[in-house]
């Protein structure tokens, strides 16, 4: 009998911080409120700089009372680790790379018919015999994460697939936008629908960049917007340049993922500028339909 596929995601690492002093670091430096989190709850979260830029993207996942972990890319959780190193003098924790957890994405309705659970909201998070697993955004796929004991299991029940177009194609969907090292520094949340995915708490009180980001929230007019795109380019790529018909530069792709006969995206661009059409890829000079 064949097995049910799963999807490789060697890509994403996980950020362990630990002690008395860690809750009150991660909840003074990043986007999301780290009271929300508990073992049946994980939350989207962010790390920005003083001038309101993202710096890294991850889930806040609790381990245990008094231990948080990050699952993001590895090389912008290196980052991550750098600017909460700064302050860890002030607190009583150690933040660490852990390197003994597998990441993978599983498809919920694989996930329900191999376990015969269901992630029931309000709960996102379960974690079952050494793997973890976390719903977010609506999204079909489930995030998992298996320690040594999780991984033997996961193994025995599924096939590791390396090919992550599916993967790809559900972040775009539920417009979600993961920082790598490309485009660390480069973007405000506002640009990638952080304020309407949840992984900005506006409720929580300060961190790095919070002034920026509220006061574009509360004050900004025509802010920039997510929007899902499409082409029949198949060789458009991330960070090419959005233009309206007189070659005016009104955005960026921010995500993209090749199919057989189209290109998926999604592109930012303040909202005025998705009023009419049609519209570009300047590198390219194909068309491009926002949906």
């Amino acid at each position: 009998m064949d097995k049910n596929k799963v999807t490789d995601l060697n890509h994403l690492s996980f950020l362990e911080i630990n002690g008395k002093g860690a809750f009150d670091l991660l909840q003074g430096q990043i986007t999301c409120d780290v009271n929300k989190v508990d073992s049946n709850n994980s939350c989207l979260g962010a790390l920005c700089n003083a001038k309101g830029r993202i710096i890294s993207s991850f889930i806040l996942c609790l381990l245990e009372k008094g231990s948080y972990g990050l699952i993001g890319h590895h090389e912008t959780l290196k980052k991550t680790e750098e600017e909460l190193q700064k302050y860890s003098p002030f607190y009583e924790v150690e933040i660490n790379e852990n390197l003994s957890f597998s990441f993978f994405g599983i498809n919920k309705e694989t996930f329900e018919n191999s376990y015969n659970k269901k992630i029931v909201h309000p709960d996102n998070t379960i974690e079952i015999r050494g793997s973890t697993f976390i719903s977010y955004l609506g999204k079909k796929f489930l995030l998992a994460f298996c320690n040594k004991e999780g991984l033997s299991e996961f193994e025995n029940l599924f096939e590791l697939d390396a090919n992550r177009i599916d993967w790809k194609l559900d972040e775009i969907l539920c417009q979600n936008v993961e920082i790598s090292e490309e485009n660390s520094g480069k973007y405000t949340p506002h640009e990638l629908n952080y304020d309407v995915n949840n992984r900005i708490d506006f409720e929580k009180g300060c961190y790095t960049g919070q002034e920026v980001v509220a006061r574009m929230h509360y004050r900004g007019k025509n802010l920039p917007r997510l929007n899902l795109a499409e082409t029949p380019d198949l060789n458009i790529t991330e960070n090419m340049t959005l233009t309206d018909q007189e070659d005016k530069k009104i955005g960026k792709l921010v995500k993209v993922v090749n199919l057989d006969k189209k290109s998926v995206c999604l592109v930012s661009a303040k909202e005025k500028n998705y009023v009419g059409g049609p519209f570009k890829i300047r590198e390219t000079n194909s068309v491009l339909s926002i949906n």
